[in-house]
């Protein structure tokens, strides 16, 4: 499903597990180029909401990452490259939400 969505520049590991750890529903290892989710989390955040977001943190390290406060772990280009990631997994149909369909589906008064 990531690959769908965009193909890295640079190749990342991807692990999922069916824990449900008290502090974290996923994360990304930097130095391993390592994604790992856990599945545990389905009632709360599906897989795919969880993968999207250390993806997200993988191309950000990889392909993006510039030193200061805007490109700190979940700073301003980080939520930049989620929210285009996501946007692109909803058009592409491998993302649905029903609280996002509801706001690009309002009419405009």
């Amino acid at each position: 499903m990531l690959l769908k969505i965009y193909r890295p520049q640079v190749a990342f590991e991807l692990r999922v597990t069916m824990q449900r750890p008290k502090s974290r529903m996923g994360y990304y290892v930097p130095a391993k180029r390592s994604i790992t989710i856990h599945g545990g989390w389905g009632d709360v955040h599906s897989l795919e909401e969880i993968a999207i977001h250390e993806y997200a943190h993988h191309i950000h390290f990889t392909e993006h990452r510039r030193s200061g406060k805007k490109d700190a772990p979940h700073g301003q280009n980080f939520w930049r490259i989620y929210s285009a990631l996501m946007a692109k997994a909803i058009e592409k149909g491998l993302y649905n939400d029903n609280y996002i369909n509801k706001i690009i589906e309002q009419e405009d008064e």
